[in-house]
This record gives structure tokens, sequence and C-alpha cells, in this order.
């Protein structure tokens, strides 16, 4: 059999748009924690959650219009399909967000970032026990690795006192990680098409969210819909398509997973940049260790 000789043109064009998508998607990702700051300003938690859930509802719905007239009436049967599965939207975005807003009101946003993102340390380890997966001495040294950069950025680097974050925002942080990694999990294993799940757990999301907001907050303001609508948007509903097409079109999957470690360093860049915070060199290094921690995770999956 002769070797494979260099990607034709078609496949060329199509491993070039699969890379921006996923370049835009990545950048877009790295946006979203200054923008909880920003949002976090002028509007409270729960009118963030509500508001950003129903821009990404309405944001997933226009994406599955947008696959083509046919069988629309089929597809709109398809979505108002619920069942008692649909109920994890309770946990994301309902629960989710509520905990990890809440942890950015209480946190610095670089802080929150780098703690949020050891949800992929929690993901490999729920997968030991509920998708069988081993567990090997690299998962144990990513473990040991991800969560030493983790108590470096809640000791602000002095390892031996704990006096760099707010304790409640840390514990709401770390709470998120496994609320998200259980629902990717859930979603992982259920069967029928990816983004008319995504769309009822988002309706879900959005009555039940819409429902705490009308009880417990009504607050309303237009720089905070604003707000809500980019999180609903870039965090939820239109980079997840992106992200899910740019898998789909590529056939270097690996080569695209590993843009996702740049979203984490741009946005300490934008963090610095846009919300004024001081680039502190035990956020560096947390982020730094943490990574590391989900560079061996991966690889031990």
């Amino acid at each position: 059999m002769s070797a494979r000789g260099p990607a034709s043109g078609p496949d060329r064009r199509q491993e070039t748009r699969a890379l921006a998508l996923a370049l835009y998607t990545v950048l877009a990702w790295s946006t979203v924690a200054t923008a909880f700051k920003l949002a976090l300003r002028h509007g409270d938690v729960l009118s963030l959650v509500f508001f950003a859930t129903l821009t990404s509802a309405v944001t997933l719905a226009g994406l599955l219009a947008a696959r083509g007239p046919t069988a629309t009436v089929g597809r709109v049967r398809a979505v108002l399909a619920f069942t008692p599965r649909d109920l994890v939207g309770l946990v994301n975005p309902v629960a989710y967000y509520l905990l990890l807003l809440a942890a950015y009101d209480r946190l610095a946003a670089s802080a929150a970032l780098a703690l949020n993102y050891t949800w992929v340390l929690v993901l490999a380890v729920l997968s030991v026990p509920l998708l069988r997966q081993p567990f090997s001495a690299r998962l144990g040294a990513a473990l040991v690795t991800g969560y030493l950069g983790v108590w470096v950025i809640a000791s602000g680097g002095r390892l031996t006192v704990f006096s760099g974050v707010d304790p409640v925002g840390l514990v709401l942080a770390i709470a998120t990680t496994f609320l998200w990694a259980g629902a990717w999990i859930f979603n992982t294993r259920a069967s029928g098409d990816a983004l008319e799940n995504l769309t009822r757990q988002f309706l879900v999301g959005t009555v039940v969210s819409g429902a705490l907001w009308l009880v417990f907050s009504r607050e309303l303001s237009a720089p905070a819909l604003a707000g809500a609508a980019y999180l609903g948007v870039m965090e939820m509903g239109l980079s997840f398509f992106t992200w899910l097409t740019a898998l789909r079109l590529t056939r270097r999957a690996s080569r695209l997973t590993a843009l996702v470690f740049l979203s984490p360093v741009l946005s300490l860049v934008w963090i610095h940049l846009v919300l004024g915070e001081p680039a502190r060199a035990a956020t560096w290094v947390g982020m730094a260790l943490i990574l590391a921690g989900v560079a061996l995770s991966r690889r031990a999956r």
C-alpha cells in the first residue's frame, strides 16, 4: 500500500475551516472570565444566569433551525420531547452558573478562572467509576500536580498559610468543577442528537432560572442584559456549536483540543488588560501547575 500523500484541496480547505472555528472558539472562551466580572458590576447573579440561559436557549434553537427546512416539524417535536433526563438542566446551566457567578463575585477573576479549570481533573477522577476507566499512576500525578496549583493560588504563594482567596469563593469554585464534570459525563452518555439534547437542557434551565429571578430578584438593567446576552452566546450557545463543528470537520482532533490550553492563558491577559487585576506570580504559577495536571490527565485517559 502506498503512503498517503498530502491533503487534497477540499481536505485542506476543510482543515483550514476547522482550525479557524477552533481558534474562534478558544478566543471567545478566553473572554468569558473578564465578561463575568464586568457583568457582575451591573447585575446580580440571578438576573445574569436567567438572561444568559435564555439567550443561550434562543441561540441553540436558532442553530437547530439553521440546519435547513427539511423535517422542520419533526425537529420541533424532537426538541419538545422532554424526558426526565432533561432535568440535567437543573445542574447545567442553573446550579453550575449560579455557583460559578457567585464564586466570581467573591474572587479575583484570575483565581476563579484557574480554580474552575480544574474541572478537567474532576472529570478524569469521575471517569474512573462512571466510565470504568482505569486509575493510573499518571492520573495520580496529574491530580497531585493540579491541586498543588490550586493550593498555590489559595495560599497566595505562601504554601503554609491560607491567605490568598475568600474561602467561600474557593468552595464555590471547586464545587462548580464537580457539577460541570458530572453534566459533561451525563451528556456524553446520553443518546440522541447532541444539539437537540442541549437545547432541551437549556429550555429547562430557562424556566427554572426565570422562576428564581421572578421570586428572588427581578433586577433588570440594560448593561446587565448586554452582559448576559454576551455570556449566553460566547460562553454557552454559539461557542458550543462552533467547537462541535470544528471537531466534526477535522481529521486531527488532537491538534484542535490542544488549542484549549491557550484559552486560560489568554484569559489571564484579558483580565490584566481589561480589569486591571495585577498579574500575581502565585496565580501564574498555580495556573501553570493546573495546566500541567490537565495535560497529564488527558494523557492518562
